[in-house]
């Protein structure tokens, strides 16, 4: 078991006395039978600092309590030793019982993994300076099965197994309606190389002559016993990649930016036969993902929310993915076709997606509920696959790539805006499909990457019409003209009193702003 000397660093023994029970009293949820461990349990990884939040989010069904009836006495059975995640106040570790296996755990994220029975997790789960859950189960989304040309009874297409000759038969190089219908094509890729996406998932077909080489970098490490990133024996994973980033080269397909300076970095928590991934791992991947930069990361992968629903070290760190470390997490959100949430899409800040059908339909393997956060195309997409081969797959893991893919795109032309803009600008930008406004199908709608960038480009991430007229307002700064949008994200020690910018004011006042914001702000503010 490999363990880094930055977790150790963290944790004391205890070898006389006893823990105080926790008087705190806790909703009633079942004891479920200690998960299976997969065959590549992750080992501890030390990562940045998080300000504690122990804040309950009231929508979501917290689960994270060990006994059905606290007052009951523990049988044999209930003393079975299982994972528990103990999440703990900011350089506050947990003081742990000699009888505790300390498994891993992530600093930047303020957890520690555990084994030790109910009874002692119970004991430990004190909330004054931590909370303890159970560690739960992650499967990558599996892909609705290939079929060879056949219909389903809705009339999509569920998927053709296609080999690379066939289709070079037809025509050389293959753009996935998917493409087109995000409107990937009419953004510029040109300044992709400025934003890096990452791919947690099954591997990376590295040899695939259709995907880029040259800027793509992969973790091997205790997360994943040291896998090789650049092998990927399942397909799932080179399948996704394709759909971001295959290559434009006159074969196979093209993906959302076809070029080969686009960034990506690979994560292959799951092996060859998909098997499962603890959610601590799963954090614990995403904040590799954060480490070595990456600005977008795509989760083609999830655990039904009828289990343990959500976890609070979850919420917590999604939390600070999107607002602290600035990055868009996009997941898929579920291929069971009914209303059940599945995490890590159903968490707030996580980009839920559900799939659609080359028609616009809602494809009928998708979750919908209301998490759903946006939709793509996840039927019948033609895209890379294991041994340099190409196949059409179905599935919500198929739309969240699309959504991820976009989000880099349009983000690279506007690198100095927060996540949390660009999420809004999506969600802002997007298609309407369904009901009017956002529905549990379709979320805010179909993802537009045009759309979302000529928002940005005026301005306005939310789509209210903020900065809508910022190119019929311009001014002189330096030596370039610049408008509303430059005034808003400029702060005011950047500004100097000798630009000609206050016989604007007016026109400023009331053609950049909302109703209800003072415009002397910014004349006051560009005055100093």
């Amino acid at each position: 078991m490999h363990l880094s000397k930055g977790i150790i660093s963290f944790f004391f023994i205890v070898t006389k006395g006893k823990l105080a029970k926790s008087t705190q009293k806790h909703p009633k949820s079942n004891t479920s039978a200690a998960p299976t461990k997969p065959a590549n349990p992750v080992t501890a990884r030390g990562t940045t600092e998080l300000l504690y939040n122990k804040t309950l989010e009231p929508e979501y069904p917290v689960l994270p309590h060990v006994f059905e009836d606290q007052s009951k006495p523990l049988s044999n059975s209930d003393q079975k030793l299982k994972r528990f995640i103990i999440t703990y106040k900011k350089g506050n570790a947990p003081i742990l019982p000699l009888s505790a296996s300390i498994l891993g755990g992530s600093t930047k994220n303020n957890f520690i993994v555990v084994e030790t029975s109910p009874e002692m997790a119970f004991l430990l789960n004190d909330t004054d300076k931590a909370y303890v859950e159970e560690d739960v189960l992650y499967s990558f989304m599996d892909p609705i099965p290939p079929i060879i040309a056949m219909e389903d009874a809705t009339n999509h297409s569920i998927g053709v197994q296609h080999s690379r000759l066939l289709d070079m038969l037809i025509e050389p190089e293959i753009v996935p309606y998917g493409i087109e219908m995000v409107n990937a094509s009419r953004v510029s890729a040109a300044r992709i190389k400025n934003r890096k996406v990452c791919i947690i998932d099954t591997g990376y077909t590295y040899d695939h002559e259709d995907l880029p080489k040259s800027q793509i970098t992969g973790y091997s490490g205790p997360l994943n016993s040291f896998a090789n990133w650049k092998e990927d024996g399942h397909g799932h994973g080179t399948n996704v990649a394709g759909i971001i980033a295959a290559l434009k080269n006159d074969i196979g397909v093209v993906g959302i930016h076809p070029a080969e300076n686009m960034s990506l970095h690979i994560i292959r928590i799951f092996n060859d036969e998909a098997k499962q991934a603890w959610a601590s791992d799963v954090i614990a991947s995403v904040q590799e993902c954060v480490d070595v930069g990456s600005n977008v990361i795509n989760m083609s992968l999830g655990r039904h929310g009828g289990g343990k629903g959500a976890l609070q070290t979850e919420i917590d760190a999604y939390k600070k993915f999107l607002n602290e470390d600035n990055v868009i997490v996009v997941a898929a959100a579920g291929n069971t076709g009914d209303n059940t949430f599945w995490y890590p899409a159903a968490y707030d800040d996580v980009i839920g997606v559900a799939g659609v059908a080359a028609d616009k339909e809602r494809g009928y393997y998708s979750c919908h509920n209301s998490k759903v956060d946006i939709a793509a195309p996840g039927s019948n997409i033609f895209s890379t696959w294991k041994y340099g081969g190409y196949q059409y797959s179905t599935g919500t893991s198929m739309a969240a790539p699309h959504v991820a893919g976009v989000a880099a795109l349009v983000w690279s032309h506007f690198k100095e805006i927060s996540a949390v803009e660009i999420k809004k600008s999506l969600f802002s930008s997007a298609e309407d499909l369904g009901s009017q406004g956002r529905d549990d199908f379709f979320g805010h709608g179909l993802v537009n990457a045009k759309a979302a960038y000529d928002i940005l480009a005026q301005g306005d991430s939310d789509g209210r019409g903020s900065y809508r007229n910022d190119r019929d307002f311009r001014f002189k700064f330096g030596k370039k003209n610049r408008g509303c949008w430059f005034l808003k994200w400029t702060t005011d020690r950047w500004l100097r009193k000798n630009n000609d910018i206050y016989q604007a004011m007016k026109s400023l006042n009331s053609k950049c702003f909302r109703k209800g914001i003072d415009g002397d702000f910014v004349y006051e503010r560009c005055k100093k």
